[in-house]
């Protein structure tokens, strides 16, 4: 039997996948262009309809993405993904414009 590790949340409910205050990866897309980011300070800002809140430094790539079309998507990683969380938060795609390839 296989076993599914991703089970789906209502959206109403999904302030308690932050409450605890998770390191979160943050991504964002402006035309082809984008980012993934770790990020410390993200929150629930509203419960009904669902709103979160999220701090990104302003010189960072997936902020100007974020900026540039109004959106992004959250992720809670798991410990499985420790080690790309890291690596995601680290490297810059201003420096490294092919930091997701690698």
């Amino acid at each position: 039997m296989t076993q599914s590790y991703i089970a789906p949340v209502e959206l109403e409910k999904a302030y308690r996948l932050l409450n605890h205050g998770p390191t979160v990866l943050v991504s964002a897309q402006h035309g082809d262009d984008h980012n993934v980011m770790a990020a410390a300070w993200a929150c629930a800002l509203e419960f009904k309809p669902a709103k979160v809140s999220v701090v990104l430094d302003k010189s960072t790539k997936t902020r100007q993405l974020v900026e540039q079309s109004g959106y992004f998507t959250l992720q809670v990683p798991c410990y499985a993904q420790l080690d790309l969380t890291h690596q995601l938060g680290t490297i810059s795609k201003l420096d490294d414009p092919q930091k997701l390839e690698h």
